[in-house]
């Protein structure tokens, strides 16, 4: 391809692009993400309180992080879930990760968060309709936030 081609198809591909731009975007909901307690950060991304303990959801975190930029997180069930959330109790936004899965999916993930200090980490499966928790405590040596 020559050089010319390329930037010509390049620039109808960015302009055609822009014309939709919400398409290309993941969906951001502020209400989600605002500062708030643990409590009505449930409330806004759950619509509960109410939150069933489970051992079929695994949080596995080192129990001492020595830097909160960068705090590694797995999380395992064995529920078969639509939906998963991490919560940082002492974070200004404490939810800080929101999935919605497929009945097919193996619920596993991993991820390295920030946290303000130590604290609590909660994990919420929704399983028919029912959401399921169970937390661990990590403490932060270095604060990040």
């Amino acid at each position: 391809m020559k050089r010319r081609q390329f930037l010509a198809s390049g620039a109808i591909i960015s302009s055609f692009l822009s014309l939709f731009p919400e398409k290309l975007l993941a969906e951001w909901n502020s209400e989600f993400f605002r500062q708030s307690s643990l409590e009505q950060a449930f409330l806004n991304a759950l619509g509960t309180k109410d939150l069933l303990r489970s051992n079929g959801v695994t949080i596995v975190a080192p129990p001492v992080a020595s830097d909160g930029s960068a705090v590694p997180v797995e999380i395992h069930s064995s529920l078969k879930c639509d939906q998963l959330f991490l919560f940082v109790e002492k974070n200004l936004t404490p939810l800080v990760f929101k999935c919605d899965l497929h009945e097919s999916m193996q619920p596993y993930f991993s991820l390295n968060i920030k946290m303000k200090e130590g604290s609590a980490l909660h994990a919420v499966v929704r399983e028919s309709g029912k959401y399921y928790v169970t937390s661990v405590q990590v403490e932060v040596v270095a604060q990040a936030c």
